[in-house]
């Protein structure tokens, strides 16, 4: 089987090698948000699915006669994609998007809050499935809505109702 190995080989000194690693599982995950504001941990109980950081590098190319060379230009992190439950609940999980989506007057756009208004800190963890310890942190850090979808209406679907947020932010911080 590709990735394993069944029977000692040359490399592990002939001896047994013992398939009983566990693997990271995309539904052993919690986020945690950092600070004050509307989104407190509170609110982010009912956290569907959280995308993990992700991010590109630019590709500067040097041309040479017939051929070029590529080289690691600056790093850019991708939007995450997150997506709540929207529940009747209080704190209300609708509402507390709302409220960070209003990052000034939305009818007046030279009204606009500053960072330290909206941006936001938080953390997303991998987890153990054995008491729940942190295999994998990242440190999210300056975060803010750039996009918010709150789910359609209609009458034929039972559906949970939801609302995905395309939260852009300024690094992501491996801890573990």
């Amino acid at each position: 089987m590709p990735g394993f190995t069944i029977v000692g080989g040359e490399n592990d000194g002939g001896q047994m090698v013992r398939n009983t690693v566990e693997t990271r599982r995309n539904h052993r995950w919690r986020w945690t948000s950092l600070g004050g504001g509307t989104l407190g941990p509170d609110v982010l109980i009912l956290l569907q699915k959280c995308q993990r950081p992700k991010f590109v590098n630019e590709e500067p190319v040097m041309h040479h006669n017939q051929e070029q060379a590529y080289f690691i230009g600056k790093q850019s992190w991708e939007p995450m994609e997150m997506t709540w439950y929207d529940a009747e609940q209080s704190p209300d999980c609708s509402k507390a998007i709302w409220e960070w989506l209003k990052v000034g007057n939305l009818l007046d756009a030279a009204d606009v809050s500053l960072p330290t208004t909206y941006k936001k800190e938080g953390l997303l963890e991998m987890v153990s499935g054995v008491g729940g310890r942190a295999t994998e942190t990242w440190r999210i850090l300056g975060a803010w809505p750039k996009e918010v979808n709150y789910s359609d209406n209609d009458y034929t679907n039972t559906d949970i109702a939801t609302i995905t947020v395309r939260m852009r932010y300024d690094r992501a911080v491996r801890q573990q």
